[in-house]
């Protein structure tokens, strides 16, 4: 895991699970991409912005496969995933066509995925650990 001087993910946002945590560390590290580019260029990458809602998707997968190990009533948790989906897809496809503010669409993006590991994820951490420690 990545918790050296190049590390996005705060100390307080980590839950634990290494696979999840260099995940966020990711999202983060993207969204910091995208903020340099849009400062740099002046307008939202589509290509780029395609690539976080793709990683978004392939995260929320890893974290519905280890709720499903875990045994964890997911289905709330992965409705909050299809909805932030659904926001940021909208959000991005409104930029591309030229309304919205992009820095304010990437403010909120963090944000949320500020607010859903603190709200969600660390559940899913620590039943992810508990179920690793019952098969060790």
């Amino acid at each position: 895991m990545n918790n050296g001087p190049h590390s996005f993910l705060p100390s307080p946002l980590r839950i634990g699970v290494p696979e999840i945590d260099e995940q966020h560390d990711a999202l983060f590290r993207h969204l910091v991409v995208l903020k340099a580019l849009c400062l740099r260029d002046g307008f939202l990458p589509m290509e780029e912005a395609d690539g976080l809602l793709l990683a978004l998707q392939a995260h929320y997968a890893t974290e519905e496969r280890l709720a499903d190990d875990a045994g964890m009533n997911f289905v709330g948790h992965a409705r909050d995933h299809q909805e932030m989906l659904g926001v940021v897809g909208k959000a991005l496809r409104d930029l591309a066509e030229g309304r919205g503010d992009v820095f304010g669409t990437l403010r909120y993006v963090e944000y949320w995925f500020e607010r859903h590991i603190t709200q969600d994820d660390m559940c899913l951490g620590s039943c992810s650990r508990r179920q690793a420690e019952k098969h060790s």
